[in-house]
């Protein structure tokens, strides 16, 4: 299969790269491509869904667990070469019970901060509001709004 070299790069960590990564020498999966957004800066530089990667700039990636992969990416900041081999996974139709928005998928987009699995921030506020709105029969309704780092609630009555 033919290998080839994308160049990656964004301005800074506040774009995302556009593509999701899976695999892993933890998971006995070669790391590769799992997703790519249309018009992100992976989609434009060229890669693939199903592409392995085999090194970040001139780092084999080969024996890397996912999270290994992923430093290394977040430590080659914002303009880097992956090494990749075209087609090295089979891609397979995506059900539902497969869609990157039913799944956890780790998105590669830089930062510097370590990985945590957390839930939104309005999901986290719905949490605590349900169990008051049944006791008391009035629903307020909240949403963060990340841009303005404010809440919008509004009160309404059970029927």
């Amino acid at each position: 299969m033919a290998t080839a070299t994308i160049h990656l790069q964004r301005l800074d960590t506040s774009q995302p790269w556009g593509f999701k990564l899976q695999g892993g020498s933890d998971v006995g999966k070669p790391l590769h491509v799992a997703h790519v957004s249309p018009g992100s800066v992976s989609g434009r530089a060229g890669l693939k869904i199903g592409d392995v990667i085999l090194k970040i700039d001139n780092v084999d990636v080969s024996s890397f667990t996912h999270d290994d992969a992923r430093g290394e990416m977040i430590r080659a900041g914002n303009n880097f070469n992956l090494t990749i081999q075209r087609d090295g996974v089979p891609v397979t139709p995506q059900t539902d019970e497969t869609s990157p928005t039913a799944q956890s998928q780790v998105s590669v987009s830089g930062g510097g901060e370590a990985y945590n699995d957390v839930k939104p921030k309005t999901y986290q506020m719905l949490e605590k509001e349900l169990p008051e709105s049944q006791a008391t029969g009035q629903f307020q309704t909240c949403l963060y709004i990340r841009q303005e780092q404010t809440e919008a609630c509004r009160i309404y009555q059970d029927r």
